[in-house]
């Protein structure tokens, strides 16, 4: 690798991390937004989802200027490519933080919102906050091993989702009355299983990065 084209590589590797962690926070004051009744926090969360958006244009940018550029080939070739799929998760996760924030809105400014049931959203979300930050130090470190432990735990978020779900439809059964409010807990519940999602995609890529292992789908290739 050439000089030029590993100070490139090492630049586009901080705007990554950078992203990462802009991404990861708004996750979390879009929960946190719902947790403390806080709508100009939510209000917040869904205007810096601007700032996520231009660098995630960004840095695709500079990946597409180091293909014209450099013509990497054999581990930098993949090197960009996964970069440039873990760009697009990231930015997939600040649309479903701000989406949150929405619904966390939405309930906060409805009257009923004080006598909705307490779901296990916090739950649910501690499960995904853990696979998000194993997810983004898995790229930060290189560590597949990590990256490993990440498929694992995406089960566990599916089965407070649908947990979630049931109790859900139980209580607008039970009430319909609040239906409109009790339905975008249901909504919060689905953004953070999708959360889910994506860092798992994010941890494959790394996988691939560094082992050159599809793991999509549940098998390797």
């Amino acid at each position: 690798m050439s000089a030029h084209l590993q100070r490139a590589i090492d630049q586009l590797m901080q705007q990554l991390i950078g992203l990462s962690a802009k991404v990861e926070e708004n996750v979390k004051r879009a929960v946190q937004s719902l947790e403390e009744k806080d709508t100009e926090l939510a209000q917040q969360v869904i205007e810096d989802d601007k700032e996520i958006d231009k660098r995630e244009i960004d840095l695709e940018e500079e990946c597409l200027k180091i293909f014209a550029l450099h013509q990497p080939v054999a581990i930098d070739l993949r090197y960009l490519v996964a970069v440039l799929k873990i760009n697009n998760d990231l930015e997939r996760i600040g649309d479903l933080a701000q989406n949150i924030s929405r619904h966390s809105i939405r309930i906060l400014s409805n009257p009923l919102h004080i006598k909705s049931p307490g779901f296990d959203l916090m739950g649910l979300y501690y499960n995904v906050q853990v696979m998000l930050k194993k997810s983004l130090d898995a790229i930060v470190n290189l560590d597949a091993d990590t990256a490993r432990d990440i498929l694992k735990a995406d089960d566990e978020v599916d089965r407070k989702h649908r947990a979630i779900a049931r109790e859900v439809i139980e209580e607008i059964k039970k009430n319909p009355d609040n239906a409109d409010v009790t339905i975008h807990f249901l909504h919060i519940a689905r953004h953070l299983e999708r959360i889910a999602d994506h860092a798992t995609n994010i941890a494959e890529d790394v996988i691939y990065l560094i082992d050159g292992e599809i793991v999509r789908h549940g098998a390797a290739y």
